[in-house]
């Protein structure tokens, strides 16, 4: 595979979260020595708050390294590559059958490998923007609604507004990805890359960090 571009979170972006992680990563070691030492004084309730203090500091430091580094889009001459979350939107297992655990574990991810030239649509924006130029019946339309059903606030603000990377196929099926804290420069290479493998490819975007793109069709 003769990779062309890849887009992924922001440089820098990713440099101050790994900064914040090895400094989160220290203080939970911390909290996992004080919860042994606990233990061992047998001061059983201040054993219980630190190991409380390092599960929640360890899973969040998992939550976050799989909400910044592991998905991309990748684009060489035939194909694109798309790697996400299995769950589509969250960095977290938000469709856990055992509630109170669903936000404290790591979303599995996952590939697709999509032809060029079988790529009808790409679009990128909110999910309201997306929905606004696909059928009702997509695969997308039918995901999102049970996020916009959702009681959990916090989730339901989340994917309402994050950017999103759409792409349709000639053949009816779509993929789908956030594209939150993406380096947009990179995404647009990706696009344009596409489109010269596929120069009937339809373009649609929202907002101004990809009017470029509207330009040229």
């Amino acid at each position: 595979m003769a990779a062309e571009v890849r887009a992924r979170t922001k440089a820098a972006y990713r440099r101050k979260n790994t900064i914040f992680l090895f400094i989160l990563v220290l203080l939970s070691c911390f909290a996992l020595v004080m919860s042994a030492y606990n233990l061992v004084k047998g001061s059983w309730l201040f054993f219980v708050a630190w190991l409380i203090a390092t599960i929640l500091a360890f899973t969040y430091v998992l939550i976050r390294i799989n909400t910044v580094y592991p998905t991309y889009i990748l684009s060489d001459r035939d194909y694109i590559y798309m790697k996400n979350w299995t769950n589509d939107f969250l960095p977290y297992d938000y469709g856990n059958k055992v509630k109170i655990l669903s936000e404290f574990i790591p979303a599995k991810t996952k590939i697709v490998e999509i032809p060029i030239d079988e790529i009808s649509t790409i679009i990128i924006g909110t999910k309201n923007f997306i929905k606004r130029n696909v059928g009702a019946e997509t695969e997308f339309v039918k995901n999102i609604r049970q996020l916009e059903k959702t009681r959990d606030f916090y989730r339901k603000k989340t994917v309402s507004s994050m950017d999103i990377f759409y792409v349709g196929t000639y053949s009816g099926e779509c993929y789908y990805m956030p594209i939150v804290k993406f380096d947009t420069g990179n995404v647009i290479k990706i696009v344009r890359a596409m489109q010269n493998v596929n120069p009937g490819l339809v373009i649609k975007t929202s907002g101004r960090d990809y009017r470029s793109l509207r330009v040229r069709q």
